[in-house]
């Protein structure tokens, strides 16, 4: 329930209410998936925003607003890899496989994220695990 108001409040752009409905809702079972994932996506999102307002400053642009948004993108980008790591060992702990089948699109989305999140961020001995693993998902496919 929690979940969904937040995911309501992000979709009018109301950031910090959804963050605070995520982190309600990590406080009752900090080891679940969906508001660790909602959290991460959010915050992900806003960082490809602040990345996508960075890219359309113009080149000629002297005020320093692309490097202050780009700073801001990636800042967003790192706040994001605990909550999308945290879903991830969520879907690794289950046991029931066919559970763990049907969770299978949502552990490639956040190991896409965090791909992203890593190769941005240039953390690159981060990124190896990352790759194999999506590699894993798809030759299974």
């Amino acid at each position: 329930m929690l979940g969904a108001a937040a995911s309501i409040l992000e979709n009018y752009g109301r950031y910090e209410e959804a963050e605070q409905k995520f982190q309600e809702s990590l406080k009752l079972d900090p080891d679940q998936f969906a508001a660790n994932f909602g959290l991460g996506h959010m915050i992900y999102n806003r960082g490809v925003d602040k990345l996508s307002a960075a890219n359309e400053v113009p080149l000629d642009d002297e005020t320093g607003l692309n490097e202050k948004l780009t700073a801001e993108s990636n800042d967003f980008f790192r706040q994001s890899i605990q909550y999308f790591n945290a879903a991830i060992r969520h879907i690794d702990n289950i046991t029931d496989p066919e559970q763990k089948r049907m969770q299978r699109k949502n552990l490639f989305d956040c190991l896409n994220a965090l791909q992203v999140v890593y190769s941005r961020l240039e953390m690159y001995e981060e990124l190896k695990p990352i790759k194999a693993r999506i590699a894993e998902i798809q030759s299974q496919q």
